[in-house]
């Protein structure tokens, strides 16, 4: 497996948990930019998920390396959004036990550690 995939991989994994603490913790009610039903969500947590994982399976996915890169950048920005929240909030966000782990693990994939 070659470096992105297997960082990609491993960063779905975490995306994956990340949205079960999500859903766990109310984050639809607490996001600072509006607030949704759980239904709507839950499914949009389910067709993302889906999408990535689609990503992962299928080898044939349409520009599946730029799809992989993009989605570690975007869970990159992810963990650094839920870190800023937690700081101005100065308290737990919903989605903040996992969030650094994306950080980390996109820095260990960019610095080739």
């Amino acid at each position: 497996m070659e470096q992105l995939e297997y960082f990609y991989t491993v960063t779905l994994i975490v995306q994956i948990l990340h949205s079960l603490e999500e859903l766990s913790t109310g984050f639809h009610k607490k996001w600072y930019l509006f607030h949704m039903p759980f239904w709507v969500f839950l499914l949009f947590e389910i067709l993302f998920t889906a999408l990535w994982i689609s990503v992962l399976l299928f080898q044939a996915f349409p520009y599946r390396e730029i799809f992989q890169a993009s989605f570690m950048v975007l869970m990159f920005a992810n963990g650094i959004q839920h870190l800023i929240w937690a700081r101005i909030e100065k308290k737990y966000v919903p989605g903040l036990i996992l969030a650094p782990m994306h950080v980390v693990i996109f820095l260990l994939y960019y610095f080739k550690i």
